[in-house]
């Protein structure tokens, strides 16, 4: 799962004259529970071939669906991208589990495109700011009185603004109760969880190692931003090397083991380097060591927790 989007490739099929290529986006796979994400499943066939999309909206992890849109381009060589997307509208803080879907093509293809998985987080605390200032400004909003022929008028089109923003703080507020009562999830929970599902699609069999390394990489980067409070998945290698060195959050075992893994993760990505199936398993046993031994112990967890309900 990249910063941007998250994607999820199916085998290549077989159609008539020419190939059936299809994959999923998730764009982007991390958002704040006022944000809406956009799931689509993209095929690209040849244009005689007849191509079937499945019904998403009641395999979307109980995510609402706030529109849905087809858009068919055509391609070079006889060919055509069919491209059908979700707008998801969440609401609860959580981590939601879109089921593979199935695109079935020609007389009897099929092609299985794996599970994503997208996390609605809290807001942040520019974001929460932002929300609270929307709020003193509504709150103080008088209501004002005016004279001549549309006085009347104008006082209702105010009160009709008074009520819709105080229907958005309320909804607001009450987002903000149900957060507080269900927590999120541990991060290395939820690192496991990520961990088994790219397991599950087994790119190194397939030969698909850049997808692979993106996901691979993503994940241990955004548990290691919600486990340490290091703003991983938007620095560099080089940067993120350097930040960890000066935070102490990570011992030097644990710095050398990373400084290995995402430099390798560097070369497949930017320098062509072509791994074997032996280095990219390699690489998924790095990152679970290092989840396994970060998992706070007892103790430490006890003291966590302790700070949290002092703060």
């Amino acid at each position: 799962m990249s910063a941007l989007f998250a994607i999820g490739l199916a085998v290549l099929g077989a159609a008539g004259g020419g190939t059936v290529d299809v994959y999923a986006t998730l764009d982007p796979p991390v958002v704040p529970f006022h944000r809406k994400a956009e799931y689509s499943i993209v095929v690209e066939a040849p244009n005689d071939v007849e191509v079937k999309l499945p019904d998403m909206l009641e395999h979307v992890g109980g995510l609402a669906v706030a529109d849905v849109r087809r858009d068919t381009e055509n391609l070079r060589g006889g060919r055509k991208r069919i491209t059908e997307t979700y707008v998801l509208d969440p609401i609860l803080v959580g981590d939601y589990r879109i089921e593979p879907a199935q695109v079935l093509y020609g007389e009897d293809g099929a092609t299985t495109v794996p599970s994503l998985s997208l996390r609605v987080r809290e807001l942040t605390e520019a974001e929460h700011e932002a929300a609270m200032r929307f709020e003193d400004i509504a709150d103080a909003m008088p209501v004002v009185g005016f004279f001549g022929l549309y006085g009347k008028w104008l006082a209702g089109v105010g009160l009709a603004a008074l009520g819709l923003i105080g229907a958005a703080v309320y909804l607001f507020r009450r987002r903000r109760r149900i957060e507080r009562a269900a927590p999120p999830r541990p991060p290395w929970e939820l690192a496991y969880q990520r961990l088994q599902e790219l397991d599950e699609r087994q790119l190194p069999k397939a030969g698909k190692f850049g997808p692979y390394y993106v996901d691979l990489s993503a994940i241990l980067r955004y548990y290691i931003e919600d486990r340490f409070s290091l703003h991983a998945p938007e620095q560099t290698t080089p940067e993120f090397i350097g930040a960890a060195s000066n935070s102490g959050a990570l011992s030097d075992a644990h710095q050398k083991l990373l400084a290995g893994f995402l430099r390798h993760c560097d070369r497949v990505k930017f320098a062509q380097y072509v791994p074997t199936e032996n280095e990219m398993e390699h690489s998924f046993a790095t990152v679970l060591q290092f989840v396994e031994e970060t998992v706070p112990q007892k103790e430490d967890a006890e003291e966590d927790a302790e700070e949290e309900e002092a703060a």
